[in-house]
């Protein structure tokens, strides 16, 4: 075979499988570290381009021949998708019941619930952020690009059509100018509505459609061959690139999603380039021909590898490798037969196959969800410890913010005494939400009351997106304005030597010397411990192996390596400046940092927040603290 050849494989281009195979790579990658690969999660745009383009082959040559049929293409899509997807999602289920306590299986079936109907990019939407902690206990996370494709696909093949039938010189035109306008959507939508953005069919629906339009260039362009080559490479540079320098904190997906996009378009119209060569390598071809199945396994994997096992490197490998094993037996005896004619055989009743297993899951959904997740699973003294779940801020669905749900700073909630303006604030992202209750409470009793400031993903600095950005300059505004205001607590969940945090400590900072100069007290709480595990869960599979509930935690080496240097770093600023600053790990970590403390409970309700028990430690400590310094 020469280089100018497109080489194919089981009918389809060889180099389109190497696509899907690097795709999936790096979403594994970012999957299993986010170190590995920053931009990974972008192998889902390479997955959507590849998506466009081949399901516009497929639209369009029945419509051409006149035999196209809506009802052909649906079955089709049933036979591709259900099999292994209903296959993962019975596992799913099946080690939920296994090892998840009630709370975080309501959630699984829950999940399932929307997965089944290809509705679960619009419910985790409203649940949480896709790099957000909690999301590594969400098994079906990643089936949320299931439902933006079949979403879009709900309404692309009837507009394909209409097009093709009455307006066959406006096809190409129209649909360049639907992506035009996607695109614009998804980057409009970046600054104040995040979630939609990265969910939202309309703000992903530029990315099939630039697979839909490389399409339209193979009918109408002929590339040489050497332009092929080089814009071929210039492809892979592309999505290389994106790869590397898209990260977790980046404006997605909007314009910085034209990198993976466009280079994976460059390549789907250079079929005979030299990367398409590369491409074609068999290796990649066979974990491409695997690619759906082992996007489908490995995140469930990963998740409950990370469950059962945390803080153990060698789970995460041996998810990984089970996944590539998975995903073959899946593509070879549950996708292949699936997917192959059987004119010897009786047909397989896809509509009804299909219906009986939405209905299955469904029914199974309902049912352990209005059981409330099955607690009887658990002895007492486990469902003691996974009670915990439920020990939070109740009101953090009218009182937190999210992004898209600022509050007004006259509107935010306060607790303490009725009737009385606050004297008290604290202000940051989500780690301030139970601490606010708590100190609230405590200080009914002397007459006082506190506003809850809190916007995930938003400590009180003025150099984060742009949504936290105008939220911050409001409130500090606000904020020395305020004749009652008199003491601040600022709170955030910063870790590592990440350009974010390194952001957030300067921001914080500069939000502090603000409200001092306007003559308000300032309390820093340094960074609370974190875990990699649900603590109540943990407790409770720990109680059943016999341990002691006072022995679980991570090494308090592990806090120091993460946030030991940013707790210095504002120790340090609040001496220099005269204000204090509250170290949480005093509180929870000896040799160990604790998730349970005998006499009080559970510290936190989930891995990344503290209990209502554990907020109330610390609240008591920010008490203690300020009395100390009335009586100096």
């Amino acid at each position: 075979m020469t280089l100018a050849e497109t080489p194919t494989t089981h009918g389809k281009r060889a180099d389109i499988q190497g696509m899907r195979a690097i795709a999936v790579l790096a979403v594994l990658a970012f999957h299993a570290s986010h170190v590995l690969l920053p931009g990974g999660f972008a192998g889902v745009d390479v997955f959507f381009v590849l998506s466009g383009y081949l399901i516009t082959q497929v639209l369009l040559r029945p419509m051409e021949e006149k035999r196209f049929s809506i009802r052909d293409f649906y079955r089709r899509r049933i036979r591709r998708l259900y099999p292994a997807l209903f296959t993962v999602l019975a596992f799913t289920l099946i080690m939920g019941l296994a090892f998840f306590p009630p709370t975080l299986l309501k959630e699984l079936v829950k999940s399932q619930f929307f997965t089944t109907l290809f509705l679960s990019n619009l419910a985790f939407a409203r649940e949480t952020g896709y790099f957000d902690l909690q999301a590594e206990l969400k098994p079906l996370l990643h089936t949320w690009s299931l439902g933006v494709e079949e979403q879009f696909y709900l309404l692309f093949p009837p507009i394909l059509y209409v097009l093709h039938r009455w307006g066959k010189r406006l096809l190409w035109p129209v649909l360049g100018l639907l992506a035009l306008w996607s695109l614009w959507f998804s980057q409009t939508r970046l600054a104040a509505h995040a979630e939609v953005s990265f969910y939202f069919p309309t703000s992903r629906a530029f990315e099939l459609l630039i697979g839909a339009l490389c399409v339209g260039l193979d009918r109408h362009i002929s590339l040489p061959v050497l332009a092929q080559r080089i814009l071929s490479v210039l492809g892979l540079a592309l999505i290389v690139i994106g790869f590397i320098v898209i990260n977790e904190e980046s404006a997605f997906p909007g314009l910085l999603a034209l990198l993976p996009c466009l280079g994976t378009a460059a390549l789907l119209v250079s079929p005979q380039g030299w990367a398409n060569r590369w491409l074609a390598i068999p290796p990649l071809v066979r974990v491409g021909d695997i690619s759906y199945s082992l996007y489908l396994w490995h995140w469930p994997l990963l998740v409950f590898a990370r469950f059962v096992f945390p803080d153990a490197p060698f789970a995460i490998v041996a998810a990984l490798a089970l996944s590539f094993a998975m995903a073959w037996l899946s593509w070879r005896y549950i996708e292949t037969p699936f997917l192959k004619d059987r004119p010897q055989k009786r047909p397989i009743p896809i509509w009804a196959m299909g219906g009986a297993m939405m209905a299955a899951s469904i029914a199974v959904c309902l049912t352990i969800y209005y059981a409330g997740g099955l607690p009887r699973r658990f002895s007492p003294q486990e469902r003691v410890y996974l009670a915990a779940t439920d020990d939070y801020n109740h009101d953090r669905n009218k009182c937190h913010m999210r992004s898209d749900r600022p509050i007004d700073y006259d509107q935010l909630c306060t607790y303490g005494a009725a009737n009385v303006p606050a004297s008290y604030a604290v202000w940051g992202d989500s780690h301030g939400a139970e601490l606010a209750r708590a100190l609230g409470e405590r200080l009914t009793a002397k007459g006082q009351s506190l506003k809850s400031i809190t916007m995930s993903g938003c400590p009180a600095t003025l150099s984060r997106r742009a949504v936290c950005r105008q939220h911050n300059i409001d409130t500090l505004a606000a904020m020395k304005a305020d004749p009652n205001m008199q003491v601040v607590i600022l709170v955030g969940n910063l870790h590592d030597d990440d350009a974010f945090s390194r952001d957030a400590i300067k921001g914080m900072e500069h939000t502090a010397l603000e409200l001092k100069k306007a003559g308000k007290q300032v309390i820093i709480v340094s960074p609370i411990p974190t875990f990699d595990y649900d603590p109540p869960s943990k407790l409770a599979l720990e109680s059943r192996a016999g341990h002691a509930p006072e022995t679980i935690g991570t090494p308090r080496a592990v806090y120091e390596q993460r946030r030991g240097h940013i707790r210095d770093e504002f120790i340090r600023f609040t001496a220099a400046n005269d204000m204090t600053t509250i170290r949480p790990d005093t509180l929870f970590c000896d040799t160990i940092c604790h998730v349970y403390r005998s006499g009080e409970g559970v510290l936190y309700f989930n891995a990344g927040h503290l209990s209502l028990t554990g907020a109330g430690l610390l609240a008591d400590e920010i008490e203690r603290t300020l009395e100390m310094q009335s009586a100096d």
